[in-house]
């Protein structure tokens, strides 16, 4: 599959989508036996001999102590950082505290700082090197999620999620022998993120379309072929194939450089994120648990997937007109206040911004064959992964919002009002303006 591993050193791309990309992480290596190799890459890079290494008590356990030994042996300076879990649910997460916690690592003054785990750790280390001004390696521990080469960096700020620009890792590590012990619902997690990548690219196929929103069709090169080969291998996820597990996490890795590719998460997140940060944002202001990033993503493009199937037999039929002319959404503040609760002060600009500015339209709706051609445009990144429940079952990951602990009250709220969560057009938003969105919901919850 190294036909898949595009982007194992820094590199820059002209595109046919007219921009010159650049991929700033100077190394990433997927293979067996990684750990040992890491102290004389460092030294190539240059890094410098003191680094503060940031784990939690599972991945101290999975690579981290090995790390410190390594290094120590290699005459490095470590700065061990064990991170504590003060958050009420069951998962470490992206809050203050967390920041803080990776923040008293800097009094020692390090040269660098290496993540040593997956989401949250990667995305904590990713968010205080770049406003320290230090570079940052990153030992994955999981195939979890796609964030390890991104541009941001999501963090809760008061129970609000929010992605902030930050500098990408000098390399990544991917461990396979660290990588197949995962705990087999981060393997999941990760399957059920990139599965997403189907909706994503089709909500940003809708936008380019209909606002003449900029594009770039090689961010989804670099994942099509993957997801056809994890849809074959979908079985040998929860058996934890080193191949399975391979192609996974390169995939994941390829779904990272397309959004540092384009400088956005437009490749990577739609509606199916939406709904996935709704659902965890409003059970933490709750106090309640929440699932894996992924798990919940999963699910949600499940759902996203048979509203998408029913919206391309339907398009020849949609009210175009009524879509692109600007006219009121059909929600009010009041209502926004009491689904957000709490978290309404930290939306409230983004979805002020829906609820008072109109949604603006090209008139590309009305050239000949514009529904054909958005048909077939969609239809080749919705169908990558053919069907998604079968895909989600046979690898064995949760296919039901029940499965994941959320009441469908929740989940149908995070299906009408998630779109408020970010200003970024999606099927949603298409829908509720053909006034077409309730009774999608009603018919596939």
């Amino acid at each position: 599959m190294d036909e898949l591993f595009y982007f194992q050193k820094a590199t820059d791309i002209s595109c046919t989508c007219g921009e010159t990309h650049r991929i700033l992480t100077q190394k990433t290596i997927v293979d067996h036996s990684l750990l040992e190799q890491i102290p004389p890459i460092l030294n190539q890079l240059n890094l410098g001999k003191k680094c503060l290494i940031v784990f939690d008590e599972n991945t101290y356990q999975a690579a981290g102590q090995k790390i410190v030994t390594i290094l120590n042996q290699e005459k490095y300076e470590t700065i061990p950082l064990l991170l504590s879990h003060n958050s009420p649910t069951q998962y470490l997460e992206p809050d203050e505290d967390t920041r803080h916690q990776v923040g008293t690592g800097l009094r020692y003054q390090p040269d660098f700082m290496i993540a040593v785990g997956s989401g949250v750790i990667n995305d904590l280390v990713k968010f205080v090197a770049h406003r320290s001004h230090l570079p940052y390696v990153v030992v994955g521990t999981a195939a979890s999620m796609d964030g390890y080469p991104s541009l941001g960096a999501p963090m809760l700020v008061n129970g609000y999620k929010i992605t902030f620009e930050a500098t990408p890792p000098k390399a990544i590590f991917m461990d396979l022998d660290v990588l197949v012990e995962a705990p087999l619902d981060l393997l999941q997690s990760g399957f059920s993120d990139l599965i997403g990548k189907t909706t994503a690219n089709s909500d940003w196929v809708l936008r380019h379309q209909l606002q003449d929103e900029y594009i770039c069709h090689y961010s989804w090169d670099l994942v099509k072929e993957a997801l056809r080969i994890l849809w074959e291998s979908a079985d040998q996820i929860p058996q934890r194939k080193s191949e399975a597990v391979r192609a996974l996490s390169i995939a994941l890795l390829n779904s990272g450089f397309s959004m540092a590719l384009v400088g956005d998460s437009r490749p990577a997140s739609g509606a199916e994120h939406l709904i996935a940060h709704y659902l965890e944002m409003i059970s933490l202001s709750r106090g309640e648990n929440t699932s894996l990033h992924g798990l919940r993503v999963g699910v949600a493009t499940l759902f996203i997937h048979k509203m998408y199937q029913r919206f391309l037999k339907e398009i020849d039929t949609i009210d175009w007109e009524k879509i692109a002319s600007p006219h009121p959404i059909r929600v009010n503040k009041e209502i926004l206040q009491e689904k957000f609760g709490s978290l309404y002060p930290s939306v409230e600009k983004e979805a002020t911004q829906k609820i008072t500015s109109p949604m603006v339209f090209t008139d590309s709706f009305k050239k000949p064959r514009f529904t054909n051609h958005l048909r077939q445009m969609i239809s080749e990144k919705l169908f990558a992964i053919p069907d998604v429940e079968q895909a989600l079952k046979r690898s064995k990951t949760p296919s039901t919002f029940e499965e994941l602990g959320f009441p469908r009250s929740l989940v149908k709220d995070s299906f009408l009002f998630s779109r408020f969560v970010r200003s970024r057009i999606t099927i949603l938003d298409i829908l509720d303006q053909a006034g077409l969105l309730e009774e999608y919901v009603e018919e596939f919850l």
